[in-house]
């Protein structure tokens, strides 16, 4: 056993000490009260229904009530408190950045693959949202084709069986504003047709000079109870926005260290004129299920998608050895479409039997999607078109070949998957659970472009996967339960990879294997539950970006890369009316045969979050939250580069006037810490600077 290894196994050790060590010297108080109930807390993202605490991997959930109490206004936002979680780039208004346990995460909404690749992937308003759901690591047995560091499930709204309604309106820092309608109520008198119609508007500025952000969202879903066993709903979505997107990217010198002595001023935007940014998404599904009887069930979602883009954005282009003197400023157009079909549909059959409960689950899904855009540069990133001042922008001068920088040509990738999957969970006699899935699945992917200056040496995948996961978990009356898991996950990106020179090709698919062990801490005289969870993740020809010859910023096939680490992880209520979220990360990210540690990767994450509510004191609807996050220190691809660890505040208060009326006012980053959120070559990522917002809601 190497080095390293030994003293991820010692962590674990003494994670797993300390959190049976705070199990013993918790009070008995559940008996007496119970605010947290963390049995019954499921995943639909697991696709079957089991509890999050009864499982044999690590599953969060993040409901709607925290989304509110946080003001929550972008989904990456949404993850600051789960453990693992990190966003590599910072203050990004128009983009949201999801890695778990060092790697990217796959999003889904309402279990249907949303697409993602290059400039385009599917913006996720959280005001439509029930709930996220996050399972950490591999998942290709359940969704096939996948990113590694696990899916990102949103739930959306829908009708409810009891009739509610509300409106809000916000606003907050940067200008930002907001107006929002939640109305579900029955269609028919019996309950037996219902409706929700969501619909919001907001806009705000970004911390940067000269940068905005305006969205109109609609989303009307109706609900048909044909019989008291089967039931359909009709799901849609209409979300616009517009803006000048903002670029939080800053060189490394003259953000992290000096250029010529000095420092660059956070505000500073690098944007020119015609800068746009303008999209539009649309999407019609469903949502089918017929019960046979009670133990035998039929599933069955849809969706249908569409989005429009044109993006025209302007930001410095940095080499990562570039160390003074002036910059370039590069301008990215992409002007295209993605349209797509997802389609998934399983059968459940459930069993109590008088030694062992069983669920056998068998499907099929189907995923297609279709981009075709239009863009500049080799690589379709951009290209330089000005040389600057960094510290003053509008001291500039062409670059050499800005007359043709602005050349479009046609770029298209596409990608269709079908897969099928079984997986089944067993529980002997309440005390031994057993869980086993596996998948086949079939990958085409097609990508091409008209640019000479690209030259395509191979421009389509047809593949094959075999993906499996296996678990299992030790219940007992006591609430510990340890667990072992075993996971896969594949990827295939429809991007294509720079060789060397003008080759370009598309990559052979990413394979990740994950080992995960822990203990899960639920005992009955616990307000709450303990986890403590270790992974070692294993890829290999992973993606990661690279600079070409001349300059250019691409994506490049690399053989290798491994994360090692644990986490620990508390929700608790140690006194009435008080709950408390503890969460801490450590991750050991290295590639190549050597070892060698990643950029953008800290090794320490941390959060804590309190809530308070002071009815008891006298102060009836009046609630206190504040919560602290932590980043450690991280390196750059330059070899002077460090980016220092950093600690913000957040802090909330919440007041229900009635049953009626209430208000919730957030501040993030309290302090207004200016600090910079990761670096690779030779850009610096800053981290969002003070946020104050607060929403006033009327409910009925």
């Amino acid at each position: 056993m190497d080095s390293r290894n030994t003293f991820s196994y010692r962590k674990i050790s003494l994670a797993t000490a300390l959190a049976a060590a705070a199990l013993a010297a918790q009070p008995a108080l559940a008996d007496e009260y119970e605010t947290l109930d963390a049995v019954s807390v499921t995943a639909e993202a697991l696709k079957i229904d089991v509890s999050t605490q009864e499982t044999p991997q690590t599953v969060n959930v993040v409901g709607r009530q925290e989304l509110d109490e946080k003001n929550i206004r972008k989904l990456d936002d949404s993850l600051r408190y789960t453990p693992g979680f990190f966003n590599q780039f910072g203050a990004d208004y128009d983009t949201d950045w999801i890695k778990i346990r060092g790697f990217d995460a796959t999003t889904l909404v309402d279990g249907q693959r949303q697409y993602k690749d290059g400039f385009f992937d599917s913006t996720v308003e959280p005001y439509g949202l029930e709930s996220i759901e996050v399972l950490q690591g591999p998942a290709s047995s359940l969704y096939g084709d996948s990113q590694p560091g696990g899916v990102v499930n949103l739930v959306t709204k829908k009708p409810t069986k009891t009739p509610q309604h509300n409106v809000s309106i916000s606003g907050g820092s940067n200008k930002y504003v907001q107006a929002g309608i939640d109305f579900a109520d029955n269609a028919t008198e019996d309950g037996s047709k219902r409706y929700r119609i969501v619909a919001m508007v907001n806009r705000e500025d970004s911390f940067i000079k000269d940068t905005d952000k305006h969205r109109v969202y609609f989303a009307p879903s109706f609900t048909i109870d044909v019989s008291d066993k089967t039931s359909l709903t009709l799901l849609a979505s209409y979300a616009k926005d517009g803006g000048v997107a903002n670029g939080s990217f800053f060189p490394a010198y003259g953000t992290l260290l000096p250029r010529d002595g000095k420092y660059i001023d956070p505000h500073t935007s690098y944007g020119l004129p015609g800068d746009d940014y303008d999209k539009e998404q649309t999407n019609f599904g469903w949502e089918f299920s017929h019960a046979f009887n009670d133990n035998l069930k039929y599933k069955q979602t849809a969706n249908f998608s569409y989005t429009d883009l044109y993006l025209r954005t302007s930001s410095i282009w940095s080499a990562w050895n570039n160390t003074s003197g002036d910059l370039s400023v590069a301008t990215l157009i992409n002007d295209g479409s993605v349209k797509g079909f997802t389609f998934d549909n399983n059968l459940t059959y459930s069993a109590e039997g008088e030694s062992f409960n069983n669920t056998i689950q068998l499907g099929f899904d189907y995923q297609w999607f279709e981009n075709k855009w239009l863009a500049n540069g080799s690589g379709g990133l951009g290209a330089p078109v000005l040389t600057v001042n960094p510290f003053i922008p509008s001291i500039s001068t062409p670059d050499n070949d800005a007359a043709t920088a602005l050349d479009l040509y046609s770029w298209n990738r596409s990608k269709k998957q079908f897969g099928i999957y079984g997986q089944a969970q067993s529980v002997f006699r309440d005390t031994l659970l057993m869980k086993v899935g596996a998948r086949w699945d079939t990958v085409n992917v097609n990508a091409d472009t008209t640019n000479p200056a690209v030259n395509v040496v191979k421009n389509s995948i047809d593949d094959t996967h075999f993906s499996w996961n296996a678990g299992i978990m030790i219940l007992n009356d006591y609430g510990i339960s340890p667990y072992a898991n075993y996971s896969e996950a594949f990827f295939a990106t429809g991007s294509l990879s720079w060789l060397s020179g003008a080759s370009y090709a598309i990559p052979d698919p990413t394979e990740t294997k994950q080992f995960e062990y822990g203990v899960k801490f639920t005992p009955d005289w616990l307000d709450g539950y303990i986890n403590v969870a270790f992974f070692d993740l294993k890829q290999k020809n992973y993606l990661a970006q690279a600079v070409s010859a001349d300059g250019s910023l691409l994506t490049k096939a690399n053989p290798r890369m491994d994360a090692t680490g644990f986490e620990i992880q508390a929700r608790v209520s140690p006194v009435k009316n008080l709950t408390v979220d503890l969460n801490y990360t450590y991750i050991d990210k290295t590639q190549g045969s050597n070892e060698e540690r990643v950029a953008q990767s800290p090794k320490h994450l941390a959060s804590a979050w309190a809530a308070y509510d002071l009815s008891d004191l006298g102060a009836v609807g009046l609630t206190l939250g504040v919560g602290v996050r932590y980043t450690g220190g991280s390196i750059g691809t330059a070899p002077a580069v460090r980016v220092p660890d950093a600690t913000v505040y957040d802090l909330a208060v919440g007041y229900a006037f009635d049953k009626h009326w209430n208000i919730q006012g957030t501040v993030t980053n309290l302090f207004d810490k200016e600090y910079v959120q990761s670096s690779d070559f030779g850009f610096a990522y800053l981290g969002e600077r003070r946020v104050a917002r607060a929403t006033l809601t009327y409910n009925w």
